[in-house]
């Protein structure tokens, strides 16, 4: 069952992505809005393989003192670690993918405002250079930062933790 769940998220996501993309890039957007756009789904796709990486590296023990001493998100942060392989999934391979495979298209979309004006050779060079660049920084970001993940990965995951209890607080016993 948790295979077809991530079926429907993945899809859900997709469609929510690539209508925000196609909403924000048309035929008449500017190649800096298009780099922008790119931006913003390569950070978001590191961002994600960041905190797979740190949530699967990260062991539950290091937050059971700070939860039984009541701290605002080690509750969740150890719920995070136990829920580790489906919680990695998602970030990375659900949101991580769908960033990936959205970016591609906002760079097919850039290539074709790049090479408007020119010939096909322009063509050409203009979709494999758009295409190198995105597959460049996508898979060295996350090539980088996975070392940062490993060794931060208590910090990551205790920061994520604490930032999600702003949209739904965690139930404390009495």
């Amino acid at each position: 069952m948790w295979g077809v769940g991530v079926l429907f998220l993945s899809f859900g996501l997709t469609v929510v992505f690539s209508f925000l993309t196609e909403l924000v890039i048309d035929e008449n957007s500017s190649a800096i809005l298009c780099v922008v756009v790119l931006l913003v789904l390569l950070v978001l796709n590191i961002s994600c393989d960041v905190l797979a990486n740190a949530i699967i590296s990260c062991k539950p023990e290091a937050f059971h003192a700070m939860a039984s001493n009541k701290i605002k998100g080690a509750k969740r942060a150890v719920t995070f670690c136990r829920n580790s392989t489906k919680l990695g999934s998602i970030f990375a391979d659900v949101i991580g993918d769908i960033c990936g495979i959205v970016s591609g298209a906002a760079g097919a979309a850039l290539a074709v405002i790049i090479a408007v004006s020119g010939d096909s050779l322009v063509k050409l060079v203009a979709s494999i250079l758009v295409s190198a660049i995105i597959g460049a920084l996508t898979v060295g970001g996350k090539a980088i930062f996975k070392h940062f993940a490993i060794k931060y990965n208590k910090k990551i995951v205790f920061a994520f933790a604490r930032f999600t209890t702003f949209f739904k607080k965690e139930k404390v016993r009495k």
